[in-house]
């Protein structure tokens, strides 16, 4: 018998699912499974504005594409059982994940050209 590793990595996507309405779609949620925090990706570049409660916490961060150009987005949190100083550590270790993405996704395009 083979052995499955059923850990789950530090960072994944959360995505709707296929067989309920959900006002998920088009939307970017991602879950860092060590902190059990929940953050959705809002790409700043496609929003003109952004207003959140006043509780929620949020950290802007940037990504600089293959085209040379500075991409800004903003983790808003939507569940955490961190505290604030955890939560800095989070931010810093989710952007690189999604900067990884990313820079992923980039290749991807520049392969399709």
């Amino acid at each position: 018998m083979e052995f499955i590793d059923f850990s789950l990595p530090e960072v994944v996507f959360l995505e709707p699912s296929e067989h309920t309405d959900s006002n998920l779609a088009g939307r970017t949620i991602i879950q860092h499974n060590h902190s059990h925090s929940i953050l959705e990706v809002i790409d700043l570049d496609d929003v003109d504005t952004v207003n959140f409660k006043s509780d929620i916490k949020t950290h802007q961060f940037e990504y600089l594409n293959i085209y040379g150009t500075i991409e800004n987005h903003l983790f808003a949190v939507h569940f955490t059982l961190s505290t604030d100083e955890e939560l800095q550590e989070v931010f810093l270790k989710c952007a690189d994940w999604y900067r990884d993405y990313l820079s992923w996704e980039d290749r991807n395009i520049e392969e399709e050209e």
